[in-house]
């Protein structure tokens, strides 16, 4: 965007917000709050158990959050019946413990909506359109990350710009404190959803997080009084937002590097992945993770997270035999990933939502298929050279760009790895708990 709209007038002096703020919802325009009306949840992602997240998150986690669910749901389609979210309480597959996976969280898998929405436009829920917003508003906008306020409660995601008299980018909306006052059904529905469920938590990239349901902040105390207020101010309402009182407050030990010190979003990209290495365990070290790049010190928890895609795990239960499973992935008939890189990785449930990937995303999705059927085979691995992908099944070499059999092991594998084991340029796994190479592949 920055390259067909400038921020800048032709002197160089920043166009004004509300000019900004604009020509960022023009772009806004592309998007649509994510509606399949056939799906639960009006989502793609099929669904989750309670029972499942119970063995995994903690059974008094899960028992709150279930709670949670039901007093949300309830109030929701209390005071508005058409609720997307609302009517998910009265569904038989909640009933019986199953809830909607809503996981559409990053731009490339809301642009990969376009191709399939009827509409050609790309989508998301309320969080990946709020993180859009945030990113847009710093990034395009040049607004200071201190001014960009994301906040979540049980049932929304929204983001507050703190210029002039405020902004609210509410989905693909952008509301001044004019428009959010003209008493239109949208506005009263958008203070609705905004004021009336328990805050969850407050984000500022310059501050940290206000964690409302744990009582943790990093947000200092003065600094979080002037969001709650300037926020009730907009609104004209308060946010359900916890005592201040009751809050403790902690430092961050890492800050978020200002991305308006970097000129494109590749070098910004390269300063956090720099921090990664140089700092383990941190935030930049995860975001590693959630940008999908396969160079990282476990690409095992990328088989973590396919195995628990819904629409993989249903159709591994009908395969029968390994052409069986080939066939799917030969049905996806896409070469490109919806990351638009081989160094980066879809899920399953992506590549077969979306119909395209590339040699490692198909790598991902046969083996996915493979370990949730009826013929896993417990040594089964996922190998990546640099031009192919090789799934390792019954002792053979599956290569992925033609789908052949291999007897003798591919050369040049750079990686190796299944859900508990993990091999880099050796011969042998390596254990899990062993130490591994700090650097890159």
């Amino acid at each position: 965007m920055r390259v067909q709209r400038r921020v800048h007038a032709p002197d160089g002096t920043p166009l004004g917000v509300k000019r900004r703020l604009k020509e960022l919802e023009r772009q806004f325009h592309l998007y649509t709050f994510t509606y399949f009306p056939n799906e639960p949840g009006g989502d793609l992602w099929g669904l989750f158990h309670f029972s499942e997240e119970k063995r995994r998150l903690g059974s008094n986690y899960i028992q709150r959050i279930r709670k949670e669910y039901d007093e949300t749901l309830r109030k929701l389609l209390a005071d508005n019946p058409e609720s997307q979210f609302g009517k998910i309480v009265d569904e038989d597959y909640y009933q019986e413990g199953y809830f909607p996976r809503l996981r559409n969280e990053t731009i490339e898998v809301m642009d990969a909506y376009s191709l399939i929405s009827p509409d050609r436009k790309g989508s998301g829920k309320c969080g990946a359109l709020a993180m859009l917003w945030a990113a847009a508003l710093i990034i395009w906008g040049r607004f200071s990350p201190g001014k960009v306020v994301l906040i979540g409660n049980r049932a929304h995601v929204f983001v507050f710009l703190d210029e002039e008299d405020g902004h609210l980018l509410n989905n693909t909306k952008w509301f001044s404190r004019t428009r959010i006052h003209n008493c239109s059904e949208l506005s009263e529905f958008v203070k609705m959803v905004t004021t009336s469920v328990d805050t969850t938590f407050f984000y500022n990239p310059f501050l940290g997080m206000c964690h409302c349901t744990t009582k943790r902040a990093d947000i200092p105390l003065h600094q979080l009084n002037s969001i709650y207020r300037r926020i009730r101010g907009f609104l004209s309402l308060p946010l359900k937002h916890p005592n201040l009182d009751s809050l403790q407050f902690v430092r961050s030990s890492v800050a978020i590097s200002d991305p308006l010190e970097f000129s494109s979003a590749e070098e910004y990209q390269s300063a956090i992945f720099s921090l990664a290495n140089k700092l383990p365990n941190s935030i930049y070290y995860f975001a590693q993770y959630a940008f999908r790049r396969i160079d990282v010190p476990f690409p095992k928890a990328y088989v973590y997270a396919a195995l628990r895609d819904y629409h993989a795990r249903q159709m591994a239960k009908k395969i029968r035999s390994l052409e069986d499973a080939l066939s799917i992935v030969e049905s996806i008939t896409g070469q490109d990933s919806i990351f638009g890189s081989r160094e980066r990785i879809a899920l399953p449930d992506e590549t077969l939502i979306f119909k395209t990937g590339s040699d490692r995303d198909k790598a991902l999705l046969l083996f996915t298929l493979l370990q949730h059927s009826p013929i896993c085979d417990v040594e089964m691995a996922i190998g990546f050279s640099e031009d192919n992908s090789y799934v390792y099944y019954h002792h053979k070499w599956i290569e992925l760009n033609t789908l052949s059999m291999l007897s003798l092991e591919p050369q040049g594998l750079r990686v190796v790895f299944n859900k508990e084991k993990f091999q880099k340029r050796q011969n042998t796994f390596i254990n899990e708990k062993a130490t591994l190479p700090k650097t890159g592949i």
